[in-house]
């Protein structure tokens, strides 16, 4: 592809379309993966839930977003199934996933994301069609996932965690390393509190501004400092339910750096 998108994986892979290269519903969002350790694009806030699911699973080694499909092969999958293949302005179009998930083992899982309503279009469910029909013939698993997939404590915990997960908008909030450290360090010391509770008491009791360590407790968990129970609303996660991952990222973010 141009510019090497859409090839290699990990660190190094880049999407076929960035966030601002096309007009969207103006909910794009460029998150950095834990897993991958690379910013990723999204160009729906839909996009984020599986992203988020798949990225803090322990069996997720890479995650791919808008991955191209190769000209050659959509083209004789719609010549078989008899349809247009997408065009833009008269020119070819290059199909493309919007999430390619791999798994340990060998296995791949990819992923369209739509808003529900627009799968009354016709020629978005012919695409869709191209899709299927590539990702089964190369043995993959392959879903459609919209917002009605999407549960109501998942839809709260985004919510939550969005303004930490994007990174344009991180840097609004001064939290440092040790924050994040001497957060870790006392709610380890109450492992049966529900950790929104203890923040509270916390801010008390070091004389920080009402709210201070919620949002060190966000920025942890978006930034995956600590790994938290996502399928659960975050103000029922306990202490003891909080995973310390720090040591792990601070290192992976150091090699970054460096």
């Amino acid at each position: 592809m141009d510019d090497g998108r859409g090839s290699d994986g990990g660190v190094e892979y880049l999407p076929f379309i960035l966030v601002g290269e096309f007009s969207s519903s103006g909910e794009s969002i460029r998150v950095k993966s834990i897993t991958v350790g690379r910013i990723h694009h999204f160009h729906s806030g839909i996009e984020l839930a599986p992203f988020l699911v798949f990225d803090r699973h322990k069996d997720t080694v890479d995650i791919r977003e808008q991955f191209p499909l190769p000209l050659q092969d959509t083209l004789n999958i719609c010549r078989q199934l008899g349809i247009r293949h997408p065009q833009v302005k008269g020119e070819l179009s290059i199909v493309s996933t919007d999430l390619l998930i791999d798994i340990s083992g060998g296995k791949q899982i990819a992923i369209a994301v739509k808003k529900a309503e627009s799968l009354d279009n016709k020629r978005i469910l012919e695409k869709l069609q191209v899709e299927k029909a590539y990702w089964e013939a190369s043995g993959a698993s392959w879903f459609v996932f919209t917002e009605r997939d999407i549960s109501e404590t998942l839809k709260v915990n985004l919510k939550w965690l969005k303004p930490f997960l994007n990174v344009d908008t991180q840097s609004a909030y001064d939290i440092s390393d040790n924050d994040v450290i001497s957060l870790i360090k006392r709610i380890q010391q109450y492992p049966n509190n529900q950790a929104m509770r203890l923040c509270g008491i916390l801010d008390d009791e070091y004389q920080l501004e009402p709210g201070s360590h919620a949002e060190f407790l966000r920025f942890s968990v978006a930034r995956g400092y600590l790994e938290a129970p996502i399928g659960k609303q975050f103000t029922k996660w306990k202490c003891a339910e909080l995973t310390d991952r720090s040591e792990t990222i601070f290192k992976e973010e150091a090699g970054y750096a460096s």
